[in-house]
């Protein structure tokens, strides 16, 4: 069966984790048959520290022809590795408005951010991984920058909190028909999530169920790393319901996530 051909924009900043990074986001591609494309953007007060105009044109001029070679330095092998090519761009300007005209134009359905290495509450406090959760419609990818998703097996997928709405989003159907293994659904109980059988996933699933104690995420991880979950789906949505803190979960965790829930107020609300 032909796949839909998705379209995956990475943010980049270019740092140690970026290889990492950009080879999560390989690896899914290759299982959905999707296109990639990364964004690096410096704003100009980065780019141009004189007051001068001729010293500034030059060291736009440099800028640009330095990141360029070091982008082409990071997805060159990487393109080799996995047999594909990478669309890539590097803007010097607003960062914010330069990943709004990427996104009007490429019109990704994934956009993949960075888990910063011990620091992911502040990568989820961040103005721009807010703004891309407030404003973007598909599915965010916040990519381990340890953890590897492998081309060459079958993905173990998990859901958290997940519901039968929340599973039949394109992405995840696509990735659970290439895998055998059933779907591994963690919940967490709570008195206002709804648990109706209209409401629980209709496919092959494991779950684990967790009393909504201080502990409940650590005891989450624990079992986590244990059953080899490659990639953690959430919607922000039946996450808020269940009143789980989303920087908590990105925190304990180490494996990919796929994010699902556009609009501020769910964003917000379930990192509070």
């Amino acid at each position: 069966m032909e796949n839909k051909n998705y379209r995956i924009l990475v943010l980049s900043d270019l740092k140690k984790t970026s290889e990492n990074i950009l080879k999560n986001t390989a690896s899914l591609a290759k299982m959905i048959g999707g296109e990639i494309s990364l964004l690096h953007v410096k704003q100009p007060l980065v780019v141009v520290k004189q007051d001068n105009q001729l010293s500034a044109v030059r060291s736009i001029n440099e800028t640009y022809t330095s990141t360029k070679k070091r982008i082409k330095h990071l997805v060159d092998p990487i393109g080799e590795e996995f047999g594909m090519t990478f669309n890539t761009a590097f803007k010097v300007g607003n960062v914010k408005e330069e990943i709004n005209k990427q996104i009007q134009e490429l019109r990704p359905d994934i956009i993949v951010l960075g888990q910063r290495k011990s620091t992911p509450i502040k990568l989820l406090s961040s103005s721009i991984t807010k703004h891309v959760m407030s404003t973007f419609d598909g599915l965010v990818m916040i990519a381990s920058h340890e953890q590897m998703i492998s081309n060459n097996k079958e993905l173990s997928l998990g859901v958290l909190n997940g519901t039968k709405e929340s599973v039949k989003i394109g992405l995840l159907e696509e990735l659970l028909k290439q895998s055998s293994q059933p779907l591994k659904s963690f919940k967490i109980a709570n008195r206002t999530t709804e648990s109706s059988e209209e409401k629980q996933i209709d496919l092959p699933v494991v779950e684990y169920a967790f009393e909504p104690q201080d502990n409940a995420i650590n005891n989450m991880s624990t079992y986590l790393s244990r059953t080899n979950v490659d990639v953690l789906f959430m919607d922000l949505e039946d996450a808020a319901k269940a009143n789980i803190n989303v920087k908590n979960v990105i925190g304990k965790f180490n494996v990919p996530f796929l994010l699902a829930g556009k609009h501020k107020t769910k964003f917000n609300n379930s990192l509070n």
